[in-house]
């Protein structure tokens, strides 16, 4: 897929659970790496050809300059030179594009992070809120549950006792 400006520009990446799909900005990060490679290759290759024509032209101008001969037609090297200047600069400005998309994902996520952090915070607050609540009630439960149990124990050992001492008078009279 080439990449161009617009690419670059339009990109909406998925947002998931915790920010953007890692995967997916990788994937067009090296896309967008392999590009800036390709147009680096490029620009070397273009390079290259104007240093070679560079020469051919000197070496033609060398060779005129010891034999007059009829005008000849100057070679177009400034259309390359051209070409180069706005290969590097279309090259600056995806790179500058792609740091800002960057800038603005990174920006984003950590945004999005410090939106989850918060609302952690909220809940964690609010279920420590609703347990220590919960804490107080089932304490009060207990509590009237042991007085209630205490109260039954005291009732039971009065009858006990009611029917020991019933008992204890039976022996006596036996």
């Amino acid at each position: 897929m080439a990449i161009t400006l617009d690419t670059i520009v339009n990109k909406v990446f998925k947002v998931v659970k915790n920010g953007y799909d890692n995967n997916e900005v990788e994937a067009f990060l090296d896309e967008i790496l392999e590009e800036m490679e390709n147009r680096e290759a490029q620009t070397n290759q273009l390079k290259e050809q104007v240093a070679a024509l560079t020469r051919e032209l000197e070496e033609a101008r060398a060779q005129l300059a010891a034999k007059p001969a009829a005008p000849v037609a100057a070679t177009p090297a400034a259309p390359a030179a051209a070409d180069d200047r706005h290969s590097a600069e279309s090259f600056e400005l995806v790179l500058s594009k792609a740091k800002g998309a960057y800038e603005e994902i990174v920006s984003a996520a950590d945004k999005r992070a410090d939106e989850i952090i918060a609302k952690a915070n909220e809940d964690a607050a609010a279920i420590r809120g609703n347990a220590q609540s919960q804490i107080t009630d089932l304490t009060e439960k207990l509590a009237s549950l042991r007085k209630q149990t205490n109260d039954y124990y005291a009732t039971i050992k009065r009858a006990v006792d009611a029917q020991n001492a019933s008992l204890d008078q039976i022996k006596k009279l036996l």
